[in-house]
């Protein structure tokens, strides 16, 4: 694990690769918002009220300054982000609660175009795949590769719990590399409950642990952390997974199993304080 006292810093080549990557992605998402508006009208309203809440996670090899993996992710408090735990999942164990002398440190990709540095602080099973970050106050210098101290909080986004099938939603998620479609539309396919995974799969490993929405808004590594939100801009679910021979069957996990997550956040936090 990594002191969250020590200092991070980064190359300047590195540094100068990720913002220009930042900046193409800026303009990858606003060509696309273009094309969103043409074809879906108001839609694109919608993303952009939630886009400032969206933001890029990227988990890197401190020692060799490369990028072990990538995924989105969504502000929940002022400093809370929320993505899938298969994001950080070769830095950071499962269940398990983060104290401050054993911290993991992530890269992420605010809209405002910063790249900040978020600790991992909570983080549930394969099954369950949601993990936490807290959101740092430093960043890292364009100039000089060093973290450098910026305090700021971003706008978190609400959670709904009024879903039913055949409601319209949208993935949302920041441009990575080599995806480009990452603000997706489509519709409630299916509402599937852990007992009827049960109930459907004889293999015990495959039963999902959550509540999970099926749609046909496409979900791919772009967008897969990021939140599938409603025509109010409210979230609903998390973007997980997609199968790849089936654009039509898209996995996200509910925004009730995400609150049930946060609660259980909140709870191991009251009762380390105490300790």
């Amino acid at each position: 694990m990594r002191s969250q006292e020590t200092q991070l810093k980064l190359e300047l080549a590195k540094v100068k690769q990720l913002y220009g990557k930042m900046q193409a992605d800026q303009k990858a998402l606003q060509k696309q918002l273009k094309e969103f508006k043409t074809q879906a009208g108001n839609f694109s309203d919608v993303v952009e009220q939630v886009l400032p809440s969206v933001v890029s996670v990227y988990v890197m090899d401190w020692d060799t300054a490369e990028e072990i993996s990538s995924g989105s992710g969504f502000f929940v408090s002022p400093d809370i982000i929320v993505t899938n735990y298969h994001v950080v999942e070769d830095i950071a164990d499962e269940d398990y609660f983060y104290e401050e002398d054993e911290v993991e440190q992530v890269l992420v990709e605010t809209q405002d175009g910063k790249l900040r540095l978020a600790e991992v602080v909570f983080t549930g099973n394969a099954e369950e795949d949601l993990a936490l970050l807290l959101i740092t106050g430093f960043v890292i210098d364009p100039a000089t590769g060093e973290q450098v101290e910026s305090p700021q909080e971003y706008p978190p986004l609400e959670l709904s719990f009024d879903v039913k099938v055949g409601d319209r939603v949208i993935a949302v998620g920041n441009p990575l590399g080599q995806f480009a479609s990452t603000v997706t539309q489509g519709i409630i396919s299916g509402i599937r409950e852990p007992d009827e995974y049960e109930e459907a799969e004889e293999d015990e490993d495959d039963i999902a642990e959550v509540k999970v929405l099926q749609t046909d808004a496409v979900i791919n590594p772009g967008n897969s952390g990021g939140p599938l939100i409603n025509m109010a801009g409210q979230v609903v679910g998390v973007n997980t997974w997609g199968w790849e021979d089936a654009d039509s069957i898209n996995l996200a996990i509910a925004s009730i199993a995400l609150d049930d997550f946060l609660a259980g956040f909140e709870e191991t936090f009251e009762d380390d304080s105490k300790n």
